[in-house]
């Protein structure tokens, strides 16, 4: 008898330690996917980090998940603290517009916060800068004398712009990886059932 309840101890605990491990890996996995699964910034033009050549006049932020139109806010600021903005942001879907003003050259913060249609705030800041190119001419060329004693005119064309603008790309729209939860809980569970059986065969008593 004393036997039979030693078993059944040991029986009760190994299933005790396997149910509690399988809920902690489901736990875990279900904060993962709610993680996951908020939304994100995808992209943004001018895209941060990078320097315009041309001024923009507008800044686009593309989250990876529609967000509210009513409570989108966009701030740029240039390098003094003075906002640039021009207006309030429009949203269209997961895509929020953000007039400008008349930039210069220089250094320009970005400052968002959104609300996605589950309610969840998403903020964050970037960064870009802006350096217009200059155009540069030549001075017209001084006609020399022909042997004759009369002199044509001679005309200079303006030198060509330095460079081309280029353009502002935003940064491609990047595929989030699906974690493989079906695969993990299936081997957590199948693992747990094997422990069991293993320990339940140990623990029954042999006949003699």
């Amino acid at each position: 008898m004393e036997s039979r309840g030693k078993t059944r101890l040991i029986r009760i605990s190994v299933w005790v330690a396997v149910l509690s491990l399988l809920l902690a890996v489901v736990s875990s996995l279900a904060t993962a996917l709610a993680a996951s699964a908020h939304t994100e910034l995808r992209s943004m033009a001018p895209a941060s980090g990078s320097t315009a050549t041309t001024a923009p006049t507008q800044v686009v932020l593309t989250f990876s998940e529609p967000v509210s139109t009513r409570f989108a806010a966009v701030t740029v600021t240039d390098g003094t603290g003075a906002t640039v903005t021009d207006g309030r942001p429009t949203v269209s879907g997961a895509t929020v517009t953000q007039p400008l003003r008349a930039l210069r050259d220089g250094s320009y913060a970005v400052t968002y916060r959104v609300v996605s249609e589950d309610g969840h705030p998403v903020s964050g800041r970037a960064s870009f800068s802006v350096h217009l190119e200059r155009t540069s001419a030549t001075a017209p060329a001084t006609p020399a004398p022909s042997p004759s004693g009369t002199s044509a005119a001679a005309t200079a064309t303006p030198g060509a712009p330095s460079g081309t603008p280029s353009p502002i790309a935003s940064a491609p729209r990047g595929v989030t990886p699906q974690p493989a939860v079906p695969w993990a809980l299936a081997g957590v569970i199948a693992a747990a059932v094997i422990g069991g059986i293993v320990a339940l065969g140990r623990g029954r008593p042999r006949r003699r």
